[in-house]
């Protein structure tokens, strides 16, 4: 009796082991992880312990050949946020011998490595093991390696890449509200149901939330309050491009005609279209609004997924919206019609106004009684060619609406490019903007800068992509900066970077789970609310 238990347990045993084997052999599918700071962590600790030791050892003895691994993401130097979901690591590998990849997280504070094991070209880390990493990548940044194998048990090396991560002491603190439409710009011109406005935490593990869509006209340039109570939107209301809207945020917001205001009310300048108030923009208090009036724009539409559209003003002067009075009064020193004057943002203390100004270039207009959108066949390089246009930065007192004096930016005018979208920080000490050798937005050129908001020495940032970067909003904390991006293909992506007290960023962070396939991510802002503040924005018939 005691032999056939012993035999039994035997037969156990062996069955157990060879059961694992055959796992690991023939059907391993899913991600096996060792967190060697833990004891037997994960289905496959004991073969993942043996195989990381001899890869270890390989590694240390020489460095393989130069071969064909390439982290994608996330990007060398990359800081994370505190409270950020986990992201999805990638990984290019042209190998044909590579069927598996050892993960490895070393970090400098001591704490021992985890290692993954996958079969696929990319892992996303569970919650418990992101948070590990987060915690133990504050005060020091940790080393995410990623080794090619041809199998399971040798630990020979094909490849490997090693990049560093870190998150800050910095967090967020802010929700993001977000536009997505379809592209190329004809469709989504055609379709705009489709487009949808949504508001997120990027603390989720979940998509966020969609708070409006499914409208049939066309809406943009959102912006809330510093405090986050209220929102402004441009939105084509009873067929008035020019109606703009400012309410109070609340969960369930309904618009009726009394929330809406029409720049279309400032009277017509000789033989000019009707004013629509162009890149209309609230205050930071939400009482006041500035926009372009009299404004005159450029338009070309193309076939081409990524750029699809050519868009800059032609001709305009800022003018100054009053919800208290309900009056428009041209602001002076930026209203001079043999300029355009575009783009106006409000400095936090609503002290001062930046704005984008260029010469003006009506002869471009065919007709300028009759302006309309051109179809074109060509490209957003050949346009940009036959039509270069170059924006400066300027800086203008508000002084109640009774302006000043504009003056340069240093550093971002009289450069031979065009500055656009210039963003302050909440402290009021820098600007970033938009840079690029043509146009006022969708360059594939475009890059973000930073200036001291009085002028200065100008610097690209490091968050900046290879192809088009802009839409950039500041965290209300003045640590974080979110933007757009082409990098990964022709629709926009939201990422986000860190920026010190000196300026100085860090290589970007994705919002992975703020994109949708087949639809363009754009505009995004920092609010300082919930992420549930907005359930829900629908619009009454006038």
């Amino acid at each position: 009796m005691k032999n056939k238990i012993t035999y039994q347990k035997f037969f156990l045993t062996a069955a157990s082991f060879f059961l694992v084997c055959f796992l690991l052999q023939c059907s391993f599918q899913k991600v096996a992880l060792w967190d060697s700071g833990e004891k037997e962590s994960g289905l496959y600790y004991y073969e993942l312990e043996a195989l990381a030791s001899r890869v270890e050892t390989t590694s240390k003895k020489a460095s393989p050949p130069d071969g064909t691994l390439l982290i994608t993401y996330p990007y060398n130097g990359s800081i994370f946020p505190p409270e950020i979901a986990s992201p999805t690591v990638t990984w290019k590998d042209e190998d044909p011998r590579s069927r598996f990849w050892l993960v490895s997280i070393k970090f400098e504070d001591g704490r021992k490595p985890i290692f993954i094991l996958t079969n696929q070209r990319s892992w996303m880390p569970e919650r418990r093991t992101w948070e590990t990493i987060k915690d133990h990548s504050k005060e020091k940044m940790a080393i995410l390696s990623v080794y090619s194998l041809t199998d399971r048990e040798s630990g020979i090396i094909l490849s490997e890449h090693a990049i560093s991560i870190g998150t800050s002491k910095d967090s967020v603190g802010d929700s993001v509200f977000f536009r997505q439409i379809p592209i190329p710009f004809a469709v989504a011109s055609k379709s705009f149901e489709k487009t949808r406005w949504r508001l997120g935490d990027i603390s989720s593990y979940e998509k966020p939330a969609t708070v409006m869509t499914g409208i049939s006209v066309c809406a943009s340039c959102h912006v809330f309050s510093s405090d986050g109570k209220w929102l402004s939107m441009e939105y084509n209301y009873g067929n008035d491009n020019g109606a703009q809207f400012i309410t109070p945020v609340r969960k369930e917001i309904i618009l009726k005609k009394e929330d809406f205001f029409t720049w279309s009310d400032f009277p017509r300048r000789g033989v000019i279209p009707p004013t629509r108030g162009l890149f209309g923009r609230m205050s930071p208090s939400g009482r006041y609004a500035a926009a372009s009036v009299n404004e005159i724009s450029y338009a070309a539409v193309m076939n081409d997924a990524a750029y699809s559209q050519l868009f800059f003003p032609t001709f305009g002067v800022i003018a100054i919206y009053d919800s208290v009075s309900g009056s428009i009064q041209l602001l002076p020193g930026a209203s001079d019609y043999s300029y355009v004057q575009a783009n106006p943002v409000w400095s936090p203390d609503e002290k001062h106004l930046l704005f984008c100004q260029a010469k003006t270039k009506n002869e471009l207009h065919s007709n300028i009684r009759n302006v309309t959108t051109v179809f074109e066949n060509r490209n957003i390089h050949q346009l940009n060619e036959l039509y270069n246009i170059r924006f400066d930065l300027y800086r203008i007192p508000f002084n109640n609406g009774c302006g000043g004096t504009a003056e340069p930016i240093k550093g971002a005018s009289g450069n031979s490019m065009s500055n656009y979208f210039p963003r302050y920080s909440p402290d009021g000490k820098w600007v970033v903007y938009t840079k690029s050798r043509s146009g006022i937005m969708l360059q594939p050129d475009s890059n973000l800068w930073i200036v001291p908001a009085g002028g200065g020495e100008a610097r690209q940032m490091q968050c900046n992509r290879n192809f088009f970067n802009s839409w950039h909003s500041w965290s209300s904390n003045g640590r974080w900066l979110l933007f757009s991006s082409k990098v990964n293909g022709p629709y926009t992506e939201i990422f986000l970077t860190h920026v010190d007290e000196e300026g100085k960023d860090t290589q970007p962070v994705l919002l992975s789970r703020f994109n949708d396939q087949g639809y363009a991510a754009n505009v995004p802002e920092f609010v300082p609310v919930h992420s549930d503040a907005i359930r829900s924005i629908k619009v009454l018939d006038p």
